[in-house]
């Protein structure tokens, strides 16, 4: 599993926002809370209150509260969601897992991203990336993500070394 980079996220998130501001949200809340798509398609209305969303993690990770990402740019702005919630304390997301799969991997195309990164759980990747290009450390993306063991969180990190490994053979001339 390979993470986005910003330029491939601001492709993917104007193919979604001009075809469909449902589906454009969720992929939004899912990069900004680095939920797994079965967390993110869970998300009730009564999650979210004074402007940040409880999650409760899967696969025995630690529950987070996060504040809703506020962004001037509206193709990174989660703040709809706020007003989702103020009128529907039920689930916010009606569509399965399949569903959230076929539409990123349909958006993705749109934006011309390698098929292998058309998976929701880029999107989790990405936010890691993101957090360790910013921190350097691996203690606040364990915390973000909710990650109760490190090694969890030491599969994200992964990519930093591919991607490592490709700078360096790029760079080599015989």
């Amino acid at each position: 599993m390979t993470y986005l980079t910003k330029e491939e996220l601001r492709r993917l998130f104007q193919a979604a926002y001009t075809h469909n501001r449902m589906h454009h949200l969720f992929l939004v809340t899912v990069l900004w809370h680095g939920l797994r798509v079965s967390e993110g398609i869970h998300i009730a209305g009564a999650d979210i209150a004074d402007s940040q969303l409880s999650t409760a993690r899967l696969k025995r990770s630690k529950a987070t509260l996060q504040p809703i990402h506020l962004d001037a740019d509206p193709l990174f702005d989660g703040s709809p969601l706020i007003d989702m919630a103020k009128i529907n304390p039920g689930r916010l997301f009606n569509f399965s897992r399949q569903r959230a799969d076929q539409f990123i991997k349909r958006y993705a195309d749109i934006a011309g991203i390698h098929p292998t990164k058309a998976h929701m759980h880029s999107l989790k990747h990405s936010i890691a990336m993101m957090i360790w290009d910013k921190t350097h450390s691996l203690g606040p993306i364990q915390s973000y993500l909710g990650h109760k063991e490190a090694s969890s969180t030491m599969q994200y990190l992964v990519e930093v070394d591919q991607q490592k490994a490709q700078n360096a053979v790029a760079g080599i001339s015989i």
